[in-house]
């Protein structure tokens, strides 16, 4: 089994943060220090001979976190404000969870359903999900409908509370 590689840093001159940017991170801009974070994480890699784009460090860093991508995390970052059946159109972007996974996607169609407070949303996600929690075999779905209701939570074909996509903001 071979040693892993380690390259110490070469020293370089730390940049102080520059005020802009400082006063953004106080504020607390969760958007803000995860752009921080992958700028440092660019600039570490670099000093150890590991070229990165601006780009690739900013989601190696969403996948550090937990997220799929950089847009997830920056969705899901943003502050929260409810999202209504009303704020919903054809060809917006949104970012919600399907079945315990975090997606993005793009909202293809909203119907209303013979039962009160309950809708159809048809939606095509920007990366496929597995539906399936079998090591064996693998279901990837990329095209969801689902029901939602009135506060874009997933619920049942009576409208009772269910599993299944939530939209819980929009990009």
């Amino acid at each position: 089994m071979t040693q892993p590689v380690h390259n110490p840093p070469e020293k370089s001159e730390q940049t102080p943060v520059e005020l802009a940017d400082f006063a953004k991170i106080a504020s607390g801009d969760p958007a803000e220090m995860l752009k921080q974070q992958a700028k440092r994480l660019r600039k570490a890699l670099a000093s150890r001979k590991m070229t990165v784009s601006h780009t690739g460090s900013l989601e190696l860093l969403a996948q550090s976190h937990g997220f799929r991508d950089w847009n997830t995390a920056i969705a899901m970052t943003r502050k929260r404000e409810p999202v209504r059946i009303a704020d919903l159109g054809i060809g917006k972007r949104f970012a919600g969870s399907y079945l315990g996974h975090a997606v993005c996607g793009q909202i293809r169609g909203v119907t209303r359903t013979p039962v009160g407070g309950v809708y159809r949303i048809e939606v095509h996600l920007d990366q496929p999900v597995d539906v399936v929690t079998s090591e064996r075999f693998s279901a990837l779905r990329q095209r969801i409908a689902s029901r939602i209701n009135e506060d874009c939570e997933p619920v049942l074909a009576n409208g009772t509370r269910g599993p299944g996509l939530s939209v819980d903001l929009l990009l």
